[in-house]
């Protein structure tokens, strides 16, 4: 369950930012809305335990906690600029294929030891990613290659940070305080840079906007956190399978919501990454 609420929140993110577009909502002030929200909801349902009357700010996990907050808002920030430099799809196929990063961290740093099927599986999903890559018609070219290097990089680190906090400090904090402090780091980090940048003040409809991401967001890093609890020891195996699965959500919802159309390449990557998640669970058919 945890697993499938990590991906149709996660696709769910997708959706909204389409609706940002279409009505024409800044996403840099909304994204810091959203991060403020989080922080006022996590703080809402952890009561009295909430972080501002909790003693938290000299735990020893605190400071790692807020840096997964710089790491959040400066992944938001590069895919911004990606999208801009090198185009919309080529910038969602670079955060998505950086899975790769977290699954290597975790058979590396965390001695995970997915088996040959599994393997097999992780490589046809990120080859699945790219074949689902939107047509490219925005003219961008090969241009800002840099810029989805990082992009790759940054969401990479997202996942492998989230994985690591969740390992080693998961015992000692519960998520709803984990996910409320990297919340409440972004956002603080976020208001010094919309303060400091002119035009960036939010109106109505990024009030609004920010709002509803922000709920969705704090879901999403719950589900993600249970998750990665609940898949101790796969959690290889669970970003690559979580990340077909928003692959695959956010692309039907595309196909039967915004009419958007998908090439026979697309078709094909649907269908590769449908064998890999074979591949993946082929354990659990023949144990």
């Amino acid at each position: 369950m945890w697993l499938l609420f990590s991906i149709l929140s996660s696709a769910a993110l997708m959706v909204i930012f389409k609706f940002f577009a279409r009505f024409e909502i800044r996403v840099f002030p909304s994204i810091v809305v959203n991060y403020v929200t989080c922080f006022v909801l996590g703080n809402l349902l952890l009561g009295d335990k909430n972080i501002v009357a909790a003693s938290v700010w000299t735990q020893h996990w605190f400071p790692y906690l807020v840096g997964m907050g710089l790491l959040f808002i400066s992944a938001f920030y590069l895919m911004g600029l990606g999208t801009g430099l090198a185009g919309a799809g080529a910038t969602s196929v670079a955060a998505k294929m950086s899975v790769v990063i977290p699954a290597a961290v975790s058979m590396l740093l965390l001695y995970e030891k997915p088996g040959v099927f599994i393997l097999i599986g992780m490589l046809l999903s990120i080859f699945s990613v790219y074949l689902m890559r939107p047509e490219n018609n925005d003219g961008k070219g090969n241009r800002g290659l840099w810029v989805l290097l990082l992009v790759f990089l940054g969401s990479g680190m997202v996942d492998t940070g989230l994985n690591l906090v969740k390992h080693h400090f998961g015992a000692d904090v519960d998520d709803y305080t984990m996910s409320t402090v990297v919340f409440g780091g972004a956002g603080f980090i976020g208001l010094l840079l919309m303060i400091f940048q002119k035009g960036q003040l939010p109106g109505w409809k990024e009030v609004l906007g920010g709002v509803v991401l922000g709920c969705t967001n704090y879901a999403s890093l719950i589900a993600m956190f249970g998750a990665i609890g609940n898949y101790k020891g796969e959690t290889a195996w669970f970003f690559a399978v979580n990340n077909i699965g928003v692959v695959w959500v956010s692309t039907l919802i595309s196909m039967l919501f915004f009419k958007e159309k998908i090439s026979k390449m697309g078709y094909a990557g649907l269908l590769l990454a449908a064998l890999a998640v074979l591949l993946m669970n082929i354990h659990a058919f023949f144990g």
